[in-house]
């Protein structure tokens, strides 16, 4: 029986978007990273089984960790999140097609509020590319404090916001500061890092990796067309607090854990 053989009633919703022979193609790529990360997640049972959800995450330079995320709520839940991606991965119409049918959409507040309308998860990573191209010397860094769509987007649509950390992915890679890096980001908004892996290879390196879920965090209560930019920013500060330290937990979980 295939992975998604029987896919829940929420699936059918979003039939006309969703490959389910492509999906079925991913399973075993998210299934063999898994064992290869003796991947896990921890309080999972935190993501509701019906209704809308916003899941951020942090995002590492590797970002399959988001992936195996997606594929435990599967797993585990039976949901599947829909994702925002980068702009960039949406000028080639191949590509766009390709993304869409695994659920992945464009990053913008229409596709984001449209997905939350439609009561599903909406998994987002607010740093974007400029947190997963960042050098290990900023490593269990999340860089949020200038991003305040997704605060605005829970406020506006009454979405609950759950954190989900997996610091241990960002040591996958060492990323080397580059000004080639800064650069390219900078002028044409481009992925360029330098990453080191296993020796001198770009392989991953075969560490364990775990997702540790924050309890749902609600919004504040709104009414009206306009919002209050100090609601907003209080809302968003305790978002990235609370990140912050989830992080912080994570990785002394971590350390904590059998090494083999």
């Amino acid at each position: 029986m295939g992975f998604f053989k029987n896919p829940p009633d929420n699936f059918r919703e979003f039939q006309h978007q969703l490959d389910w022979k492509l999906l079925e193609k991913v399973a075993p790529f998210a299934e063999g990273l898994r064992q290869y990360h003796h991947y896990k997640v921890y309080n999972v049972n935190q993501i509701p089984k019906k209704g809308r959800a916003m899941i951020l995450v942090n995002h590492s330079v590797a970002t399959y960790d988001i992936l195996l995320l997606g594929y435990s709520i599967v797993d585990k839940i039976g949901r599947l999140p829909r994702g925002l991606a980068d702009r960039n991965f949406y000028k080639n119409t191949q590509v766009t097609e390709w993304m869409e049918k695994l659920g992945i959409y464009e990053a913008n507040h229409i596709n984001a509020q449209k997905v939350l309308e439609n009561n599903e998860l909406l998994m987002i990573a607010p740093g974007g590319t400029q947190e997963a191209i960042r050098s290990s010397n900023e490593k269990y860094q999340i860089k949020w404090d200038n991003r305040m769509g997704f605060a605005k987007l829970a406020i506006r649509t009454q979405t609950p916001i759950i954190l989900a950390a997996c610091p241990n992915a960002d040591n996958l890679y060492t990323v080397k500061e580059s000004p080639i890096t800064k650069w390219a980001y900078k002028l044409f908004r481009l992925p360029f890092p330098i990453v080191q892996g296993i020796g001198s290879t770009i392989l991953p390196r075969p560490i364990k990796l775990a997702h540790y879920i924050h309890p749902p965090i609600y919004p504040p209560k709104f009414e009206g067309e306009t919002l209050d930019e100090e609601m907003v920013k209080t809302f968003h500060n305790l978002v990235v607090k609370e990140m912050n330290e989830l992080m912080e937990r994570g990785m002394e979980i971590f350390k904590e854990l059998p090494k083999k």
